[in-house]
């Protein structure tokens, strides 16, 4: 049965695979970036988010091809920015990606910074 749960040291590794399967850079740092993985008999999707001065920025998101179209990108998407709100963050953003149109379907919208979205707002 599926779960999403923070990431250990040891899913690291299997979201680095994650990664290198799309050929995105991998850049979390457990120790950093606040990492989420979505698990079946082990991960199959992740996202990392880094923190600075209250303002999330999502650094890594990729969910395994046969695991797609089934809901578990926004699943992930919405766990982690749930957290990010029990935290206290109130905005997040991605960099512009092939991906745009997902994460406007999920509430984001285009900015100067890429696309942004208003934790308070989503989860009020």
């Amino acid at each position: 049965m599926f779960r999403i749960k923070f990431a250990s040291t040891d899913d690291m590794k299997f979201m680095e695979e994650i990664a290198k399967s799309f050929k995105i850079p991998f850049s979390c740092d457990i120790n950093r970036c606040i990492c989420m993985v979505a698990v079946d008999e082990k991960p199959f999707g992740y996202i990392c988010i880094e923190v600075n001065n209250n303002i999330a920025k999502i650094v890594g998101h990729a969910v395994l091809p046969n695991y797609q179209m089934k809901g578990y990108g926004t699943m992930l998407l919405r766990v982690a920015l749930n957290n990010l709100y029990d935290f206290g963050i109130k905005k997040a953003y991605i960099d512009y990606s092939d991906y745009d149109e997902f994460y406007i379907k999920n509430g984001f919208k285009k900015s100067n910074n890429g696309l942004t979205i208003d934790i308070d707002e989503l989860f009020k």
